[in-house]
């Protein structure tokens, strides 16, 4: 009986400290909420330099990578919510998904090459608050692939 006293009273202490320490961190002033980009008016618009890259000829196996760079076109902060890179060859990453009214940003396309074989083509695409919500961008490339190669 002594043991289920002791674990009961040591949850009861550890509920009641972290309700102290919750409730310590709010000293009473009330902060304004910072504006959300949902509630902006106007429009957010991608403006890509490039929406199109080809690799060229290259070797099974290779990884290549390449950066779109765009610029937010629009009155109003630019979300990307979404990004699907079609394959499990494609990786894309971007270091913020958030872009204010004339801010430009960047996209690394990394693509593997492995198992690939061919003219490639990729298509990632992008989901976003913009005025065209769907973005496409592609990648291209001519994969040579000798074992398959042999084996056709």
């Amino acid at each position: 009986m002594g043991s289920r006293f002791q674990v009961s009273s040591f949850k009861l202490c550890f509920v009641a400290l972290v309700l102290l320490l919750i409730g310590s961190c709010n000293s009473g002033t009330k902060k304004a909420a910072p504006t959300k980009p949902e509630n902006e008016t106007g429009v957010a618009k991608f403006a890509f330099s490039e929406e199109m890259h080809n690799f060229g000829p290259l070797k099974a196996g290779e990884v290549v990578s390449f950066t779109f760079v765009f610029k937010n076109e629009g009155t109003k902060t630019l979300i990307i919510t979404e990004v699907d890179s079609g394959c499990g060859c494609t990786e894309v990453k971007i270091s913020n998904k958030t872009i204010a009214p004339g801010q430009e940003e960047k996209i690394e396309v990394i693509y593997n090459s492995a198992g690939e074989v061919g003219k490639q083509l990729k298509t990632i695409t992008l989901f976003s608050n913009a005025d065209q919500p769907k973005k496409q961008l592609f990648i291209r490339a001519n994969v040579t692939n000798e074992l398959i190669e042999i084996h056709s």
